[in-house]
């Protein structure tokens, strides 16, 4: 499709729908916002097999979209842009790409925003604003992309479904506000903006498994708490509760427990280790007020007609700001303050499974969800069991993160061993290693005598000598080429 036929379909398009572009005198004119969406291109090196990264990388390209919403400065999604070696931005119909780089990535909320050095880029782009509030359910909105690695900006009109609360797929582990749309929307749409009157009201990133012309955008709310995060130049993300609650409404429990039956609030569960609250905090803590404002026997606060649970009301805030609670504790109240941080327990569930140590033609990897999302049937129930209830059961005490046996290589020494993958590392020499890091050294510390595996669910060890792993070492290093080490 030539430029011209493209303007000629675009100017329609402006006039159909003049209503969702309508611009205020000081405003850009509807052609001039067409010129605010990028291409976004990532060339990366990825293994074929998520929980084989020490396999041969193959050069991969993904295609997405983004937004310009400063000079220079292009909002995409993370996942558009996730492990990129090389990225480049191309304007609508052009065939020029332009060198970008991320300067910040939301782990937790699929938001990215990339930088591009030429200047040229800034004379031939427009900027375009966030909106001021959440559009209207029901109201009609234009989304903007390029689906399908298409070289031309194409524009979907659709409408508000609903608001809702929905995991995001690229975290595996977050959820977060969303609005659901309807919009017949594409691969390579993601990234790109939802238009209403001029403004950005949200940014493609899922589309629907179930439905027909059914995505999702990330709210403008979500866009600009990751934008505030930002500005002392680095992301720290949303803050999570970091603790699990229940109901503070049956009054005998409450009596039992040497608080008022009256009292409203909240029965503390379980909390994370080292997150904001685990310090003020106690297991069967009875929560009654959170920065003066009261708490619902369901977890809920009022702030002005609205009713909000604390969930959101923490995820509202950003790290590092200070909040103060109010418990009952062994029948007496206690006041307590801290200040939000980052709860690193979570980070088993985001985390995928990239590091590894490989020696004697034996694979070792934190478990992570990478395990979950792949192809293979055989993992054990254990690590199933460990990974889903690594909090809820305080397994933390343990270690601060399970190692697996994840492959063997076929090498006739180490053939017999075959019934040992996917089983947990017990221990290593009568020592129980805490993450993969502590694993590497307590191997390299006695891999010049005698290594000895036990691992969870199987009653006789893996002893290796000395001489046979530098032999196997050498052995797998010939036949794959595999290196005995990252």
């Amino acid at each position: 499709m030539n430029n011209l036929l493209l303007k000629i379909i675009l100017a329609a398009c402006a006039l159909t729908c003049s209503t969702l572009f309508s611009q205020s005198s000081e405003e850009a004119p509807t052609w001039n916002i067409f010129q605010t969406v990028v291409q976004v291109r990532n060339d990366s090196y990825i293994s074929e097999n998520k929980i084989q990264p020490w396999m041969k990388k193959n050069l991969s390209t993904g295609l997405g979209s983004g937004v310009v919403i400063g000079k220079n400065l292009i909002l995409t999604n993370a996942h558009v842009v996730m492990d990129a070696s090389r990225i480049t931005v191309r304007l609508n119909g052009s065939q020029l790409d332009y060198a970008a780089r991320v300067l910040f990535l939301g782990f937790d909320c699929d938001l990215a925003l990339l930088e591009v050095t030429d200047n040229e880029f800034s004379e031939k782009t427009n900027v375009i604003s966030l909106a001021d509030s959440m559009p209207v359910l029901g109201s009609e909105l234009l989304v903007l992309g390029f689906p399908n690695g298409q070289d031309n900006l194409t524009v979907e009109k659709g409408s508000i479904l609903r608001y809702e609360k929905s995991r995001y797929s690229f975290s595996g582990l977050d959820f977060r506000n969303v609005i659901k749309i309807n919009a017949n929307i594409q691969p390579g749409n993601s990234g790109g903006p939802a238009i209403q009157n001029g403004k950005v009201i949200g940014v493609t990133f899922q589309i629907s498994k179930t439905g027909k012309d059914v995505a999702y955008l990330i709210p403008v709310d979500i866009v600009r708490h990751f934008l505030k995060d930002i500005r002392d130049g680095k992301y720290e993300g949303f803050p999570n509760l970091g603790f699990t609650f229940q109901s503070g409404a049956p009054v005998s429990l409450k009596l039992g427990m040497r608080i008022p039956g009256e009292e409203k609030g909240v029965f503390i569960n379980r909390i994370y280790p080292n997150s904001s609250f685990s310090k003020i905090l106690k297991e069967k803590d009875f929560l009654v007020s959170i920065d003066n404002l009261p708490i619902s026997v369901e977890g809920e606060v009022s702030i002005g007609k609205q009713k909000e649970s604390i969930v959101d009301y923490i995820e509202n805030k950003q790290m590092g700001e200070t909040i103060a609670i109010e418990v009952y504790r062994s029948g007496k109240k206690y006041q307590g303050e801290t200040n939000l941080q980052k709860n690193f327990a979570l980070d088993l569930y985001r985390e995928t499974a990239d590091d590894y140590l490989l020696a004697a033609g034996f694979v070792f990897q934190p478990i992570s969800r990478s395990f979950f999302n792949s192809d293979d049937g055989d993992l054990d129930s254990s690590i199933k069991y460990h990974y889903s209830y690594f909090i809820q059961d305080l397994l933390y005490r343990y270690t601060n993160r399970d190692v697996v046996l994840s492959f063997i290589f076929d090498d006739p020494e180490i053939l017999k061993y075959k019934k040992y993958k996917y089983k947990v590392v017990e221990s290593i020499n009568g020592m129980v290693p805490k993450d993969l890091e502590d694993l590497k050294r307590i191997w390299q510390s006695h891999e010049k005598d005698f290594v000895i595996l036990r691992f969870r669910g199987m009653e006789l060890p893996i002893v290796l000598a000395s001489e046979s792993i530098n032999q196997i070492n050498v052995r797998v290093k010939k036949r794959y080429g595999a290196n005995n080490e990252k």
